[in-house]
């Protein structure tokens, strides 16, 4: 089983597409009224970020870890030079809220998107894809992800 997408509730459509281009390096796939697709390229999978407008009346701007929906975003970087890349892009709009890691086998950083909603991007230290065993050990920095 692999992840196919994930689907986020954002207040501005173009912001959002400039953000997740710029940062992390989607590319946009198709873009109709309030919604877009987006597509992280150079996987052998299908892997789609959809972003649905909902504008930012209060009735629908209920953002952090309270509410019903997504949470965060968790993204796997191939490299560590890909993963400062997009630590600086978050750090140069403001968006850059911590980096953890286990100083072994996978280093991350946390940031968070134009509408407040977490997104983590993570990079192991070797040549391999990040183990489940890095996600076995639950720590702090995983209870913190969309706080």
């Amino acid at each position: 089983m692999n992840f196919q997408g994930v689907v986020l509730n954002i207040a501005d459509l173009d912001r959002s597409i400039d953000f997740y281009r710029d940062v992390y390096g989607f590319t946009l796939l198709a873009k109709k009224d309030q919604l877009a697709s987006m597509y992280a390229a150079g996987n052998d999978r299908s892997q789609v970020l959809l972003l649905r407008s909902v504008g930012t009346t209060s009735a629908h701007r209920v953002i952090g870890a309270g509410h019903v929906g997504i949470r965060a975003v968790v993204l796997e970087i191939a490299t560590v030079d890909e993963l400062e890349r997009v630590a600086a892009a978050l750090d140069q709009r403001g968006c850059l809220v911590a980096r953890h890691g286990d100083d072994a086998t996978w280093a991350a950083v946390f940031g968070r998107d134009p509408d407040h909603i977490s997104v983590i991007a993570g990079t192991s230290l070797s040549d391999d894809p990040i183990n489940l065993d890095a996600w076995a050990g639950l720590d702090d920095a995983l209870y913190s992800a969309g706080e």
